[in-house]
């Protein structure tokens, strides 16, 4: 089973890995890109060094810098020309406002952020001239801290500051609003000038009145209006006088951002094997940062970093860039400072790919290394870095460089130059022979017109034959360099406008060469174009991944929310660049036959506004002007426009046919209304006739049941006077019986007693009468 790595073995590995990687010290490629930078300086350095012999010529050709600077702007222009470099196209239908939305955004991010126009002419210009342009992309988390001060801020302002999370308070004065005094003093006197007023309006009693208490003469009324005023005043005097504020506060800006930084040539490191960044298993940067700025990025351990490497701050490439201005280029600037936040540390900031983990599967890891501290060691998903190179080499990183094209024949050109110049200087200042003694020196080595050399004998004095060079074969000579330089770049004098004694005067001769010059600088283009690509890939990449909160900027729509946490990095990557066959001035009148072909076939419905709009769009852009959108209104975004009014004929006659239209229409219409007028009254006797007849048997049903219920109510009836009948029976009979029981009881009772008995039938008669009574009250009763 694998073993996992110490935090020794890690650091170790990255120092291996970044020695034995390309650009580390002076190598081949180093001195290269070395050789390019004095050769676009035109520095008589190297190679182009004069030989070493007083008064000859040191002039040097500048042919890699004019080649690099005239493609330059054509380059500018295909990629910075317009509004949008790159176009996010929706992977689903439902997508197609999110991937506009992400379109104009991230180009926002690229262009107003980042400052996309200085950061693409770098990376280009890197390119041209030392083989890779190299820029990094990351989400940079470094919080800033700056120094605000506000003056008389009213409360409300305050308030509103201190509800920033951004702002800290380290100070803050109060005092009294001069001007709210002002008002307030004005306000006093104008209620004491009303009360004033008021006061003398009040008559006097200059005597006693009648009833008016002692020691009250002479005193005014009371006045309700008085009394308002002075209310008033009192309620000015209670109020507190209005404060202004004076704030010293730090503003702390968190939550990170998107950072595109160009990487120059030498701080970039890669593996020697490596074919491109994301597969390479080393990638590192090499670069000099500050304490404050390390401490910034989350780093702990800054305080105790020593021992750093100081190899890069000699590097030549680096010298040989900022020798042009700095005379002191190979000094390090590590110089000690009073203010050691300010000292700059060199950091290795590396993408390495090993088993840290010891799972026995390589991962992606950024290790950051300065000096003897390992500031960082995390597992990534990506590497941070994307090249463009305008001549690929195949099955290798770095490739060839307009410069690396160009170099030999500045060289060439410098050499035959020189030689030119040495004998022009040579024909102008020549060497003379003097016979020892027959000649006067001085006047010989005084040069003034009309001057004369007094000689002893003729021929005593005369000119040594030398500087007799060919001119025309010299000329020739660079003429033929010029175009080897032209063959060899591709950029010729007829792409750059300035050849006007060409052997091709012609206007399809001029077209031919011009338009192979172009095919060549649009191969650069294209080559550019995938970099351009995978930068704005790994934008949206990191704006999904870390944006976790709407931002609110202008785009083309006005004032728009953006929430990147929506897109989910779903979309796929299209470049949006002027790159086509053709100069400038073809593309136009392609532009133009185009609009007329759209023109000719608009009423047949096979062009559509949309797309006569994004053509004269791009005529606009061709034109010069960045934005169409002043000359022309998309379809999408206005309503659609009126049509013009018809010919009057054709109106009249246009109303005719209406009319007879209508006409024919209006007959058509009522006899279909006659048809439904009649249907409906057949429809509706139809209805009346099975209504009346669902009434008659509804009224003969009712009578039925009505009939039924009757019957059936008598029966209950009868039935229940047969059982109510049936009940008093029994209950007549069980009291005949309980009648007779008693008057037993009683005739018993009767005869136990000392009493005459008596009479048997005088008992049966009594008993006869209650039972008939009973009867006869129970009968009626039923």
């Amino acid at each position: 089973m694998a073993k996992a790595l110490s935090q020794d073995e890690l650091k170790a590995l990255v120092q291996t890995e970044m020695r034995q990687s390309l650009g580390y010290s002076s190598s081949r490629l180093s001195q290269a890109r070395q050789k390019a930078e004095y050769y676009y300086l035109g520095l008589a350095v190297g190679d182009l060094s004069p030989p070493e012999v007083d008064g000859r010529s040191s002039v040097v050709s500048t042919d890699v810098r004019d080649t690099i600077e005239s493609m330059l702007p054509q380059l500018m222009v295909t990629f910075c020309g317009g509004d949008s470099i790159v176009e996010f196209e929706p992977q689903n239908p439902d997508d197609e406002a999110r991937a506009k939305a992400a379109t104009e955004y991230i180009n926002y991010l690229f262009f107003k952020k980042n400052n996309g126009h200085k950061i693409a002419y770098v990376w280009m210009k890197d390119a041209l001239l030392q083989k890779n342009g190299i820029v990094k992309v990351w989400w940079d988390t470094r919080f800033e801290e700056a120094k605000e001060e506000y003056k008389g801020l009213s409360q409300i302002e305050l308030a509103q500051i201190l509800d920033d999370p951004e702002i800290e308070v380290i100070a803050q004065q109060a005092y009294p609003d001069e001007d709210d005094a002002k008002q307030r003093q004005q306000a006093v006197e104008q209620i004491n000038q009303q009360i004033s007023l008021q006061m003398q309006q009040v008559p006097q009693a200059n005597a006693q009145q009648p009833g008016q208490p002692p020691g009250q003469a002479n005193m005014p009324p009371a006045n309700p209006a008085v009394q308002q005023l002075q209310a008033q005043l009192q309620q000015i005097q209670a109020q507190p006088p209005e404060m202004l504020y004076d704030i010293t506060c730090k503003r702390v800006k968190t939550g990170g951002k998107i950072q595109i930084d160009n990487v120059p040539p030498e701080e970039f490191l890669i593996a020697r094997n490596a074919k491109d960044i994301q597969t390479a298993k080393f990638v590192g940067h090499r670069v000099q940062r500050t304490v404050s700025e390390l401490k910034s990025m989350g780093y702990k351990n800054v305080d105790n970093i020593s021992g750093e490497d100081q190899g890069q701050a000699l590097n030549l490439e680096r010298i040989e860039r900022l020798g042009w201005n700095d005379e002191n280029a190979y000094l390090s600037d590590e110089a000690t400072s009073a203010d050691d936040s300010q000292r700059k540390i060199w950091i290795t900031e590396a993408y390495v790919r090993c088993d840290f983990d010891g799972d026995g599967i390589s991962e992606l890891r950024k290790v950051t290394v300065a000096g003897n501290e390992l500031l960082d060691n995390e597992e990534v998903d990506f590497i941070p870095f994307v090249d463009i190179t305008p001549v690929p080499l195949p099955h290798t990183f770095f490739g060839l460089s307009i410069a690396d094209l160009a170099m030999e024949s500045q060289k060439t050109k410098t050499s035959i130059l020189r030689s030119q110049l040495d004998n022009l200087y040579l024909n102008v200042n020549g060497r003379y022979y003097a016979v020892e003694g027959q000649v006067n020196l001085d006047d010989l080595l005084t040069s003034r017109p009309g001057g004369v050399v007094r000689i002893k004998q003729p021929g005593a004095v005369g000119r040594l034959d030398q500087a007799q060079g060919n001119t025309g074969e010299a000329m020739g000579l660079l003429d033929y360099i010029q175009q080897d330089l032209e063959n060899k770049t591709g950029w010729t004098r007829y792409s750059q406008g300035n050849d006007s004694d060409g052997l091709n005067q012609t206007a399809q001769g001029m077209n031919i060469i011009t338009n192979k010059a172009d095919m060549r600088l649009d191969l650069i283009s294209r080559n550019f174009a995938e970099g351009f690509t995978e930068l704005f890939k790994l934008v949206l990449k990191l704006i999904c991944q870390h944006q976790d909160k709407k931002a609110q900027v202008r785009l083309s729509n006005g004032w728009v929310d953006i929430d990147p946490r929506e897109w989910r990095n779903q979309f796929d990557v299209s470049i949006n660049v002027g790159i086509g066959l053709g100069n400038k001035d073809q593309k136009v009148n392609h532009l133009m036959a185009l609009l007329a072909q759209q023109e000719k076939v608009f009423p047949l419905g096979i062009a559509n506004p949309q797309g006569i709009y994004q053509s004269s769009s791009e005529l606009a852009r061709l034109l010069g002007f960045k934005n169409g959108d002043k000359f022309f209104s998309d379809p999408a975004k206005n309503p659609p426009a009126p049509p013009p009014p018809p010919d009057p004929a054709q109106m009249q006659m246009q109303a005719e046919q209406q009319k007879t239209q209508m006409q024919m229409q209006a007959s058509k219409e009522k006899h279909m209304m006659e048809m439904q007028m009649r249907e409906r009254e057949l429809q509706q006797e139809a209805m009346l006739r099975e209504r009346e007849l669902q009434l008659e048997a509804q009224k003969q049903q009712a009578q039925s049941e009505n009939d039924m219920q009757e019957r059936q109510h008598k029966a209950q009836l009868d039935a229940q006077l047969a059982q109510q009948r049936m009940e008093f029976e029994r209950w007549k009979a069980q009291l005949e019986a309980e009648t007779r029981m008693m008057v037993a009881r009683i005739a018993a009772e009767a005869k136990m007693q000392p009493q005459p008995q008596l009479d048997a039938c005088f008992v049966d008669g009594m008993t006869t009468e209650m039972t008939n009574g009973l009867t006869g009250v129970n009968d009626e009763h039923i």
